[in-house]
């Protein structure tokens, strides 16, 4: 085993052990972290995983976060400044340094003080994407830099892209929406010359970390441990050979799906009891089946945690993972998946909460340097607030969503969807390491398939699905 191949190995290894574990290595590992003049907290579990993973591989971009957005108007730059340094002083995760104390990282909140925003160079329009990447994928120190930075990049007098990113460390997709939010009257306050209209917030996330560490998962945990004790792994066709070590390397690609494709199935969810998200996981649960040939894999989904409605107006990183394992055996017809879907997410459902990083440890999980744990494919049907997020107006600005193309990806293949008057729109983000484009398009042939034909029959069983796939996913 090579030196780089030995330190990916320990990198993945640290990330999956049990706290008490991490604790006894922590002591091995000494070092006296600087004195950052604040109050510290413990980090949830979700954190701690993310420290690890940040602390023995600090050049990795994975948990980057971007949102830009291109404004056309008169923009105030000391009012943009001035907004992103109150929503810096209002929520304590966003002046948070990550630190090692004794036998524990903590979170260390900072007083409140200014925001920089930074100017992004580039040499005309051309060349904005190359900067904005740039911009994008520096890594965060999170030890002693703050967890968000934000960068303005002018393309002329009246139009201009800013472009924030966060590590995933200190939010998650419905943080964005409340960014965006208090972003947008922040400014439009310090334009006007008065206080932003903003709700005095109930908590702050490090309280919410410590409720959570003193939670007992007891009983969810056993849960998860019985349900997916012996979950082997999904192995997809590849494009490629599987590399020694998981780089998170990645790729995108849209689809949409019309009304005609996707309203038939959300029928045919409804006469179950079934939710359109029971029919839709269903549906790529049975793409990957015929792709793979398995009939037993985990699917992972993403989940707010967010169950009181204290911590919805806050900032952090409350989201977790949800494992969905997948029954196909014994030939069902798409009526029997969706029962057993059905039953699987509502049971699931229940014990939603329980850390992810809880439950790898339960099941021990072997490391695999080369994939990551349990779930190598995630699911999303977005039901999140977007409205800020999304919005065409940032107060006097004009205001529209300007994508900067990932680079990484978190899973081997994730899928994201969100329903609109248009149909079934979403991208497909699969490991770069892996598969070609192509491949990705011939995914997206076949679950578009799998939803046209089981909302036109139902009773299709998957081997009848078989014959007509062959030629979507031969390579």
């Amino acid at each position: 085993m090579t030196a780089a191949e030995r330190r990916a190995a320990l990198i993945e290894k640290l990330a999956g052990l049990p706290p008490e574990r991490r604790a006894a290595l922590l002591r091995s590992l000494g070092g006296e972290p600087r004195d950052a003049g604040g109050q510290e907290w413990p980090l949830s579990p979700g954190q701690e995983r993310l420290w690890f993973l940040s602390r023995f591989d600090p050049a990795d971009t994975t948990y980057n976060t971007p949102w830009c957005m291109r404004l056309r108007g008169p923009l105030d730059v000391d009012a943009l400044t001035a907004a992103f340094t109150r929503i810096v002083a209002r929520h304590e995760v966003l002046r948070t340094r990550f630190r090692l104390r004794g036998d524990a990282p903590v979170q260390v909140v900072l007083p409140p003080g200014p925001v920089p925003l930074e100017k992004i160079a580039f040499s005309g329009e051309a060349d904005l994407e190359r900067a904005l990447k740039e911009f994008v994928d520096r890594p965060f120190d999170l030890e002693n830099a703050p967890p968000l930075r934000a960068g303005l990049a002018g393309l002329g007098e009246d139009d201009a892209v800013v472009c924030i990113v966060l590590h995933h460390i200190v939010m998650d997709g419905w943080s964005l929406d409340v960014l965006l939010r208090e972003l947008t009257e922040c400014y439009a306050a310090a334009r006007e010359g008065r206080d932003p209209d903003l709700p005095e917030l109930p908590t702050q996330y490090p309280r919410f970390a410590v409720q959570e560490r003193q939670r007992d998962h007891t009983e969810g945990v056993e849960f998860w441990a019985r349900r997916l004790a012996g979950a082997p792994a999904l192995d997809l066709p590849t494009d490629h050979p599987r590399p020694p070590r998981w780089s998170g390397r990645g790729g995108r690609e849209q689809l949409l799906l019309p009304p005609e494709v996707i309203t038939p199935l959300e029928k045919v969810a409804r006469k179950r009891r079934c939710t359109s998200f029971m029919a839709l996981i269903a549906a790529y649960q049975a793409t990957l089946a015929l792709a793979s040939g398995q009939t037993d894999f985990c699917v992972g989904v993403p989940v707010a945690g967010r169950s009181r409605s204290e911590l919805a107006p806050l900032i952090g990183y409350f989201g977790n993972t949800m494992v969905v394992r997948a029954d196909l055996s014994g030939d069902p017809s798409f009526h029997e998946l969706l029962d057993r879907v059905r039953a699987t997410t509502l049971a699931g459902m229940r014990h939603a909460e329980v850390p992810y990083e809880h439950v790898l440890a339960a099941l021990r999980v072997p490391r695999d340097i080369s994939r990551p744990p349990l779930c190598q494919v995630m699911f999303n049907l977005h039901n999140l607030p977007k409205e800020d997020l999304l919005g065409t107006r940032f107060a006097d600005l004009d205001r529209e969503v300007h994508v900067v193309p990932p680079s990484h990806t978190k899973s081997e293949v994730s899928m994201d969807l969100w329903r609109g008057p248009e149909g079934l729109g979403g991208v497909l983000d699969y490991s770069g390491d892996l598969f070609t484009p192509a491949t990705a398009h011939r995914l997206i042939g076949g679950f578009t398939e799998v939803v046209r034909r089981a909302g036109a029959d139902p009773d299709i069983r998957l081997s009848a699905l078989n014959g007509p796939f062959a030629s979507v996913f031969s390579q």
